[in-house]
């Protein structure tokens, strides 16, 4: 069951990405004025397709299936406080994930961005809230940094190297873009949570959309927020690439 429910789970995060991406492209190159880039421009952006529902709601269940088998992996096996903790933490995050696809579906009040300054406006009015975001910043930075030399070093967790050789070399190098775009990506998301807890500011707290858009205010922010597009898009083609290879992760 758990191999299904990854698979399957991979697979609707790989079209997140790839529409991720495809969004955040039109930003940049065409100047589309998109209302969002992240997680929330991808989800239009995969509605907006032919049987968009249909589309829309099988990534909802695929990322509901992640969430239950994070879980479950946290509640099986011989494994640290830290990692179970971790472990459930991810599955909470796709399943915010899977209901933000299911109120789009529904017409419910999107809240993306006003959850995530909610939480952080709530941990900066606490003594120790500041203490607990730069913390939180510096994991998703170091978890940025770690994606990152995963990339430009081509030393990938999971590889998909159960298709062919020439077509696994091609997947290597769209995982290793992929990566390292993901891992730039979460080291400027991490940045803004520490500069949110050194300032008690939860306004500078970004989600992936809110961060790209930053980046394309920048000297050049077109040119990169459009790199960075196609390598989200290539993380995502990386993740559907596992799950057809029948990669656990």
């Amino acid at each position: 069951m758990r191999p299904l429910l990854i698979r399957f789970g991979l697979c609707a995060l790989g079209l997140v990405y790839v529409a991720m991406g495809i969004a955040s492209a039109r930003v940049a190159w065409l100047g589309v004025r998109e209302r969002e880039q992240g997680i929330g421009g991808a989800l239009r952006v995969l509605l907006a397709q032919g049987k968009g529902s249909w589309l829309l709601a099988a990534v909802a269940v695929g990322l509901a299936a992640l969430a239950v088998a994070r879980v479950l992996d946290a509640s099986r096996g011989k494994r640290s406080v830290i990692s179970r903790v971790g472990l459930v933490i991810d599955g909470l995050g796709y399943a915010v994930l899977s209901w933000t696809a299911v109120a789009l579906l529904l017409h419910l009040r999107r809240g993306g961005p006003t959850l995530t300054r909610t939480g952080a406006t709530w941990l900066l009015s606490e003594s120790w809230g500041p203490t607990v975001l730069e913390i939180a910043g510096i994991v998703v930075a170091a978890g940025g940094v770690r994606e990152l030399w995963m990339g430009l070093s081509g030393r990938l967790t999971h590889r998909p190297d159960a298709a062919p050789r020439k077509i696994a070399n091609v997947l290597t190098a769209i995982a290793r873009f992929g990566l390292a775009a993901r891992g730039v990506v979460l080291c400027a998301i991490g940045y803004y949570i520490i500069r949110a807890a050194e300032e008690v500011n939860p306004s500078r707290v970004h989600t992936m959309g809110g961060t790209l858009k930053q980046v394309y205010v920048t000297p050049y922010g077109a040119v990169i927020v459009g790199v960075l597009a196609v390598g989200l898009a290539a993380y995502g083609i990386y993740l559907v690439a596992l799950a057809l290879a029948k990669r656990s992760v």
